[in-house]
Protein backbone atom coordinates (compact mmCIF):
# COMPACT_ATOMS: atom_id res chain seq x y z
CA UNK A 1 0.00 0.00 0.00
CA UNK A 2 2.89 2.53 1.15
CA UNK A 3 4.69 1.37 -2.23
CA UNK A 4 1.32 2.29 -4.41
CA UNK A 5 1.64 5.48 -2.91
CA UNK A 6 5.19 6.32 -3.35
CA UNK A 7 4.50 5.38 -6.90
CA UNK A 8 1.44 7.30 -7.63
CA UNK A 9 3.05 10.28 -5.83
CA UNK A 10 6.66 10.25 -7.66
CA UNK A 11 4.43 9.91 -11.68
CA UNK A 12 2.57 13.26 -9.96
CA UNK A 13 5.87 14.81 -9.58
CA UNK A 14 7.21 13.54 -12.87
CA UNK A 15 3.94 14.66 -14.91
CA UNK A 16 4.59 17.90 -13.01
CA UNK A 17 7.81 18.39 -14.17
CA UNK A 18 7.35 17.42 -18.23
CA UNK A 19 4.29 19.82 -17.66
CA UNK A 20 6.71 22.39 -17.38
CA UNK A 21 9.31 21.41 -19.51
CA UNK A 22 7.05 21.02 -22.29
CA UNK A 23 6.37 24.50 -23.54
CA UNK A 24 10.57 25.05 -23.25
CA UNK A 25 11.28 22.08 -25.40
CA UNK A 26 8.68 23.24 -27.58
CA UNK A 27 10.24 26.60 -27.94
CA UNK A 28 13.71 25.24 -28.41
CA UNK A 29 12.44 22.96 -31.30
CA UNK A 30 10.72 25.78 -32.74
CA UNK A 31 13.55 27.56 -32.67
CA UNK A 32 15.80 25.68 -33.97
CA UNK A 33 13.74 24.72 -37.20
CA UNK A 34 12.16 28.02 -37.75
CA UNK A 35 13.94 30.02 -40.86
CA UNK A 36 16.81 32.52 -40.74
CA UNK A 37 13.90 34.94 -42.25
CA UNK A 38 11.61 33.55 -39.10
CA UNK A 39 13.96 34.26 -36.47
CA UNK A 40 14.85 38.19 -37.89
CA UNK A 41 11.42 38.88 -38.15
CA UNK A 42 10.74 37.58 -34.66
CA UNK A 43 13.53 39.76 -33.35
CA UNK A 44 11.94 42.62 -35.14
CA UNK A 45 8.99 42.19 -33.29
CA UNK A 46 10.32 41.66 -30.04
CA UNK A 47 10.55 44.88 -28.40
CA UNK A 48 8.12 46.78 -26.28
CA UNK A 49 7.08 49.72 -28.33
CA UNK A 50 6.46 47.83 -31.61
CA UNK A 51 4.27 50.16 -33.15
CA UNK A 52 2.82 47.30 -35.79
CA UNK A 53 3.53 43.52 -36.87
CA UNK A 54 2.92 43.39 -40.49
CA UNK A 55 4.63 45.15 -43.89
CA UNK A 56 1.08 45.78 -45.27
CA UNK A 57 -0.22 47.37 -41.34
CA UNK A 58 2.76 49.61 -40.74
CA UNK A 59 2.54 51.27 -43.96
CA UNK A 60 -1.00 52.07 -44.14
CA UNK A 61 -1.04 53.22 -40.43
CA UNK A 62 2.11 55.46 -41.93
CA UNK A 63 0.52 56.88 -44.58
CA UNK A 64 -2.89 57.58 -42.27
CA UNK A 65 -0.20 59.27 -39.58
CA UNK A 66 1.44 61.14 -42.02
CA UNK A 67 -1.85 62.40 -43.52
CA UNK A 68 -3.14 63.09 -40.04
CA UNK A 69 0.04 65.46 -39.87
CA UNK A 70 1.33 63.06 -37.12
CA UNK A 71 4.97 63.13 -38.58
CA UNK A 72 7.19 61.40 -35.72
CA UNK A 73 5.03 58.71 -35.16
CA UNK A 74 4.60 58.36 -39.29
CA UNK A 75 8.10 58.39 -39.06
CA UNK A 76 8.09 55.44 -36.63
CA UNK A 77 5.77 53.18 -39.06
CA UNK A 78 7.70 53.61 -41.87
CA UNK A 79 10.58 52.51 -40.26
CA UNK A 80 9.63 49.62 -39.25
CA UNK A 81 7.44 48.66 -42.56
CA UNK A 82 10.92 49.00 -43.86
CA UNK A 83 12.17 46.36 -41.69
CA UNK A 84 9.48 44.24 -42.28
CA UNK A 85 9.62 44.73 -45.57
CA UNK A 86 13.91 43.57 -45.68
CA UNK A 87 12.44 40.55 -43.73
CA UNK A 88 9.69 39.66 -46.62
CA UNK A 89 12.60 40.20 -48.61
CA UNK A 90 15.11 37.63 -46.77
CA UNK A 91 12.32 35.10 -46.58
CA UNK A 92 11.90 35.19 -50.40
CA UNK A 93 15.17 34.25 -51.12
CA UNK A 94 15.49 31.79 -48.75
CA UNK A 95 12.52 30.11 -50.54
CA UNK A 96 14.03 30.39 -53.89
CA UNK A 97 10.42 31.78 -55.20
CA UNK A 98 10.09 34.61 -57.96
CA UNK A 99 6.92 35.95 -57.46
CA UNK A 100 7.78 36.46 -53.46
CA UNK A 101 10.81 37.79 -54.39
CA UNK A 102 9.18 40.11 -56.90
CA UNK A 103 6.47 40.97 -53.84
CA UNK A 104 9.50 42.11 -51.52
CA UNK A 105 10.88 43.86 -53.57
CA UNK A 106 8.13 46.22 -54.39
CA UNK A 107 7.73 46.23 -50.51
CA UNK A 108 10.96 47.41 -50.26
CA UNK A 109 10.91 50.23 -52.52
CA UNK A 110 7.87 51.36 -51.20
CA UNK A 111 9.21 51.90 -47.80
CA UNK A 112 11.71 54.21 -49.28
CA UNK A 113 9.17 55.70 -50.85
CA UNK A 114 6.84 56.33 -47.35
CA UNK A 115 10.24 57.46 -45.81
CA UNK A 116 10.81 60.11 -48.09
CA UNK A 117 7.21 61.21 -47.68
CA UNK A 118 8.02 61.65 -44.48
CA UNK A 119 11.24 63.94 -45.42
CA UNK A 120 8.98 65.91 -47.75
CA UNK A 121 6.11 66.56 -45.04
CA UNK A 122 9.26 67.85 -42.58
CA UNK A 123 10.48 70.17 -45.68
CA UNK A 124 13.69 68.11 -45.75
CA UNK A 125 14.00 67.99 -49.61
CA UNK A 126 17.55 66.95 -49.87
CA UNK A 127 16.48 63.71 -47.68
CA UNK A 128 13.53 63.15 -49.58
CA UNK A 129 14.71 63.60 -52.86
CA UNK A 130 17.46 60.62 -51.89
CA UNK A 131 15.04 58.49 -50.51
CA UNK A 132 13.07 58.14 -53.51
CA UNK A 133 16.52 58.55 -55.78
CA UNK A 134 16.88 55.13 -54.05
CA UNK A 135 13.83 53.59 -54.87
CA UNK A 136 14.08 54.42 -58.46
CA UNK A 137 17.98 53.11 -58.42
CA UNK A 138 15.78 49.88 -57.29
CA UNK A 139 14.06 49.60 -61.02
CA UNK A 140 17.01 49.98 -62.46
CA UNK A 141 18.30 47.04 -61.13
CA UNK A 142 15.27 44.98 -61.72
CA UNK A 143 13.52 46.93 -65.30
CA UNK A 144 11.15 43.55 -65.67
CA UNK A 145 9.86 43.65 -62.88
CA UNK A 146 6.12 44.68 -62.96
CA UNK A 147 5.46 45.13 -59.01
CA UNK A 148 8.72 46.38 -58.34
CA UNK A 149 7.94 48.74 -61.38
CA UNK A 150 4.79 50.28 -59.69
CA UNK A 151 6.58 51.05 -56.65
CA UNK A 152 9.72 53.01 -58.56
CA UNK A 153 6.54 54.71 -60.17
CA UNK A 154 5.46 56.28 -57.77
CA UNK A 155 8.96 57.28 -56.88
CA UNK A 156 9.35 59.23 -60.16
CA UNK A 157 5.82 61.14 -59.65
CA UNK A 158 7.19 61.94 -55.97
CA UNK A 159 10.32 62.80 -57.40
CA UNK A 160 9.64 64.85 -60.59
CA UNK A 161 7.47 67.29 -58.21
CA UNK A 162 10.42 68.46 -56.07
CA UNK A 163 12.87 67.85 -58.65
CA UNK A 164 14.18 71.51 -58.83
CA UNK A 165 13.45 72.65 -55.55
CA UNK A 166 16.15 74.21 -53.17
CA UNK A 167 18.80 71.90 -54.80
CA UNK A 168 22.07 71.44 -53.64
CA UNK A 169 25.20 72.64 -55.57
CA UNK A 170 28.32 71.30 -54.72
CA UNK A 171 29.90 70.66 -51.07
CA UNK A 172 28.22 73.49 -48.88
CA UNK A 173 30.65 75.83 -46.34
CA UNK A 174 29.69 73.33 -43.39
CA UNK A 175 30.19 70.00 -45.26
CA UNK A 176 27.71 67.40 -46.70
CA UNK A 177 26.44 63.95 -45.53
CA UNK A 178 26.07 61.63 -48.25
CA UNK A 179 24.67 57.87 -48.03
CA UNK A 180 23.85 54.87 -50.23
CA UNK A 181 21.32 52.29 -49.43
CA UNK A 182 22.62 48.68 -48.85
CA UNK A 183 19.85 46.50 -47.15
CA UNK A 184 18.86 45.19 -43.50
CA UNK A 185 18.48 49.15 -43.19
CA UNK A 186 22.19 49.43 -43.52
CA UNK A 187 23.35 52.63 -45.04
CA UNK A 188 27.03 53.22 -46.29
CA UNK A 189 27.96 56.96 -45.19
CA UNK A 190 30.25 59.78 -46.42
CA UNK A 191 31.42 63.05 -44.83
CA UNK A 192 32.64 66.04 -46.76
CA UNK A 193 33.76 68.90 -44.71
CA UNK A 194 36.04 71.35 -45.71
CA UNK A 195 39.04 71.89 -43.85
CA UNK A 196 39.53 75.33 -41.56
CA UNK A 197 42.70 77.03 -43.02
CA UNK A 198 43.50 75.19 -46.00
CA UNK A 199 41.61 76.69 -48.44
CA UNK A 200 40.49 73.97 -51.15
CA UNK A 201 41.17 71.00 -48.50
CA UNK A 202 37.93 68.56 -47.64
CA UNK A 203 38.43 65.73 -44.99
CA UNK A 204 36.58 62.75 -45.91
CA UNK A 205 35.32 60.32 -43.36
CA UNK A 206 33.19 56.96 -44.53
CA UNK A 207 31.88 54.55 -43.01
CA UNK A 208 30.95 51.36 -44.90
CA UNK A 209 29.45 48.42 -43.97
CA UNK A 210 27.96 44.65 -45.56
CA UNK A 211 24.88 43.88 -43.31
CA UNK A 212 24.13 40.40 -42.42
CA UNK A 213 22.00 38.36 -40.60
CA UNK A 214 23.16 35.35 -38.37
CA UNK A 215 21.54 31.97 -37.86
CA UNK A 216 19.94 33.31 -34.62
CA UNK A 217 17.91 36.13 -36.63
CA UNK A 218 20.66 38.79 -35.34
CA UNK A 219 21.84 41.36 -37.53
CA UNK A 220 25.22 41.84 -37.90
CA UNK A 221 27.45 43.58 -39.86
CA UNK A 222 31.59 43.54 -41.63
CA UNK A 223 33.01 47.15 -41.31
CA UNK A 224 35.15 49.20 -43.13
CA UNK A 225 35.83 53.24 -42.82
CA UNK A 226 38.14 55.08 -44.40
CA UNK A 227 39.26 59.09 -43.15
CA UNK A 228 41.86 61.28 -45.96
CA UNK A 229 42.12 65.27 -47.05
CA UNK A 230 41.74 65.50 -50.87
CA UNK A 231 41.47 68.11 -52.91
CA UNK A 232 38.63 68.09 -55.65
CA UNK A 233 39.70 68.41 -59.17
CA UNK A 234 37.39 68.80 -61.55
CA UNK A 235 35.20 67.52 -59.12
CA UNK A 236 36.95 64.48 -58.81
CA UNK A 237 39.22 63.48 -55.57
CA UNK A 238 41.12 60.10 -55.47
CA UNK A 239 42.82 58.67 -51.99
CA UNK A 240 45.45 56.02 -52.55
CA UNK A 241 44.36 53.17 -49.89
CA UNK A 242 47.56 50.88 -47.89
CA UNK A 243 46.18 48.58 -45.91
CA UNK A 244 47.37 49.11 -41.77
CA UNK A 245 48.20 52.30 -42.85
CA UNK A 246 46.93 53.43 -39.26
CA UNK A 247 44.53 55.76 -37.85
CA UNK A 248 45.23 59.28 -39.15
CA UNK A 249 43.81 60.40 -42.21
CA UNK A 250 45.57 59.81 -45.37
CA UNK A 251 46.96 62.96 -47.32
CA UNK A 252 45.62 62.42 -50.77
CA UNK A 253 45.19 66.24 -51.23
CA UNK A 254 47.75 65.56 -54.57
CA UNK A 255 46.42 65.24 -58.22
CA UNK A 256 46.69 61.85 -59.40
CA UNK A 257 45.95 60.95 -63.39
CA UNK A 258 47.39 58.29 -64.36
CA UNK A 259 45.65 55.04 -62.71
CA UNK A 260 47.77 52.45 -64.67
CA UNK A 261 48.99 50.99 -61.49
CA UNK A 262 45.76 50.12 -59.83
CA UNK A 263 43.19 49.33 -63.81
CA UNK A 264 45.34 46.12 -63.92
CA UNK A 265 44.36 43.83 -67.14
CA UNK A 266 41.78 41.64 -66.26
CA UNK A 267 44.30 38.70 -66.53
CA UNK A 268 46.44 40.73 -63.77
CA UNK A 269 45.38 40.51 -60.36
CA UNK A 270 45.53 44.00 -58.83
CA UNK A 271 47.43 44.51 -55.37
CA UNK A 272 46.42 48.38 -54.68
CA UNK A 273 43.33 50.06 -53.76
CA UNK A 274 42.43 53.88 -55.12
CA UNK A 275 39.12 55.34 -54.19
CA UNK A 276 37.69 57.92 -56.65
CA UNK A 277 35.16 60.48 -55.17
CA UNK A 278 33.17 61.95 -58.28
CA UNK A 279 30.55 65.02 -57.60
CA UNK A 280 29.03 63.74 -60.39
CA UNK A 281 25.61 65.61 -60.03
CA UNK A 282 23.88 68.07 -57.39
CA UNK A 283 23.17 66.06 -54.65
CA UNK A 284 25.38 63.16 -56.00
CA UNK A 285 28.75 61.59 -54.62
CA UNK A 286 29.81 58.45 -56.92
CA UNK A 287 32.55 56.14 -55.72
CA UNK A 288 33.93 54.02 -57.17
CA UNK A 289 37.16 51.84 -56.40
CA UNK A 290 40.09 51.51 -58.86
CA UNK A 291 42.40 48.26 -58.60
CA UNK A 292 41.19 45.25 -55.55
CA UNK A 293 38.80 46.06 -52.52
CA UNK A 294 40.32 43.64 -51.01
CA UNK A 295 43.63 45.65 -50.57
CA UNK A 296 41.65 48.59 -49.14
CA UNK A 297 41.72 47.38 -45.49
CA UNK A 298 37.62 46.81 -45.36
CA UNK A 299 36.11 44.12 -43.43
CA UNK A 300 35.03 40.76 -45.71
CA UNK A 301 32.49 42.00 -48.81
CA UNK A 302 32.83 45.48 -47.66
CA UNK A 303 33.15 47.89 -50.58
CA UNK A 304 33.07 51.76 -50.34
CA UNK A 305 31.24 51.84 -54.21
CA UNK A 306 28.03 53.06 -54.98
CA UNK A 307 26.13 56.09 -55.54
CA UNK A 308 25.49 58.29 -52.81
CA UNK A 309 22.70 60.70 -52.28
CA UNK A 310 23.27 63.91 -50.17
CA UNK A 311 21.22 64.00 -46.63
CA UNK A 312 20.70 67.10 -44.50
CA UNK A 313 19.86 64.76 -41.42
CA UNK A 314 16.26 66.09 -40.40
Amino acid sequence: MNVKITVAAAAVVVTAAVAVLTPALAAAQTQATASRAELYRRNLLAGKDVPCRTNASCAALGVAALEAGHVKEARTLVEMEAALAEATALQADEENSPKATSSARARVAMALVHQGDVQLKLGALPDARAYYRTAVSRGDEYPDDALLGRAVAAARQRLESIAGKAVVNGVPPNGAHFVSYMFFGAWNSIEIKPVKGRHGIYRIDGDFMYPTVGADGQPSANLGNLSAYVRFYDGVARVPVADGAGDAPLDATARITNLAAYDKPANKAADKCLIEFRLSAPETLDVVTHGSPMECGFGFNVSANGRYYLMTGS
